[in-house]
């Protein structure tokens, strides 16, 4: 395959709904993703389906060989070499079409009739963008996490998805799958990852909608399954690829102060002491040199927050969390 399209996708019209699907050396279970989309009470041929594959060295590409033969709005683009997951997202979506775009990994699948659950919300409620609800999946055990709003199938304020402090919001929330976007935030340059993090793209991808835009809406639909515990999964490693969450907040701070928004500067606070402490938990997975970055870097990224936004936020997580940090060497 050429660095590009190497099947005609044949679009006469737009289709409703893009969905984006990164896949490096996905073949084991990119038939699961791809066959659930058959099931979506949705025409196939307004199902646009564009497959990025990123340096492939399985069969990831026979399976592609496959599918075309259903999907007549398969489209497959071509890195030679691995680019990441920002950068296959970001190229799916600058050639997706739909009306709505959405994303699915290769290795999650929709429940039956999501996609034309959410199209019926999005073209009712006409926001920016929609938020599902999703099923965590450990082998055989299902396990439902809902978007934390509770207010459901209304148009809402994005930024209203950003605080309190002291509790998850949707900002937490930061499951790409979890998304359909309409085409005016992908004309408008919002739906685009930040290829520059190693880690933690969707943290600031988060954040980029929730400030960016102007309404959304959290729908009750059928939702999407999250396969948990994968081999190879970036949550898992314990290298120095896991200094993304501190460039991805860094760079939210960076948005808040172009914008003058500095009073969300507390969540910013208050999640990354949230995000340092999960990383001190696996302090044991962390060589030596690796956690001398983290806690340098961490210093560079906290000496940024106002003391008493800090010291408000320290306090807020509580002493025994507080104490495990600084024992492992961050000064807060």
């Amino acid at each position: 395959m050429t660095d590009g399209e190497v099947a005609d996708p044949m679009i006469h019209a737009r289709p409703q709904v893009s969905v984006v699907v990164p896949a490096r050396d996905a073949g084991g279970h990119l038939p699961d993703a791809l066959g659930s989309l058959r099931r979506q009470g949705l025409d196939l041929d307004q199902v646009e389906v564009v497959v990025v594959d990123d340096g492939s060295t399985d069969d990831t590409g026979d399976v592609l060989d496959a599918a075309a033969a259903t999907f007549p709005a398969l489209r497959r683009l071509h890195h030679p070499t691995p680019r990441g997951v920002s950068a296959a997202r970001n190229r799916g979506i600058a050639a997706s079409t739909g009306r709505w775009i959405t994303f699915l990994d290769p290795d999650d699948w929709y429940f039956p009739g999501h996609l034309a659950a959410m199209v019926r919300a999005a073209e009712q409620h006409d926001v920016d963008f929609l938020v599902c609800d999703q099923v965590q999946a450990h082998g055989t055990g299902r396990r439902l996490v809902r978007a934390p709003e509770p207010r459901r199938h209304v148009a809402l304020d994005p930024r209203t998805g950003i605080m309190p402090t002291n509790r998850s919001t949707m900002v937490n929330y930061v499951q790409v799958s979890s998304r359909m976007l309409a085409r005016r935030v992908v004309d408008a340059g919002l739906a685009v990852f930040d290829e520059s993090l190693p880690t933690a793209e969707d943290r600031e991808w988060a954040w980029r909608l929730l400030l960016g835009t102007r309404s959304y809406a959290v729908v009750d639909a059928p939702g999407y399954v999250y396969r948990r515990a994968v081999d190879g999964s970036l949550t898992d490693i314990g290298d120095a690829r896991q200094l993304g969450f501190l460039e991805a907040y860094d760079a939210v701070l960076d948005q808040l102060r172009d914008q003058d928004l500095t009073r969300y500067e507390p969540k910013v606070a208050r999640d990354l002491l949230a995000v340092l402490h999960h990383h001190v938990k696996r302090r044991a997975s962390y060589p030596d040199a690796v956690w001398t970055q983290m806690t340098g870097r961490t210093a560079q990224v906290l000496a940024r927050l106002d003391d008493a936004v800090l010291a408000r936020q320290v306090a807020g997580i509580g002493p025994e969390r507080a104490r495990a940090i600084r024992r492992q060497g961050v000064r807060l």
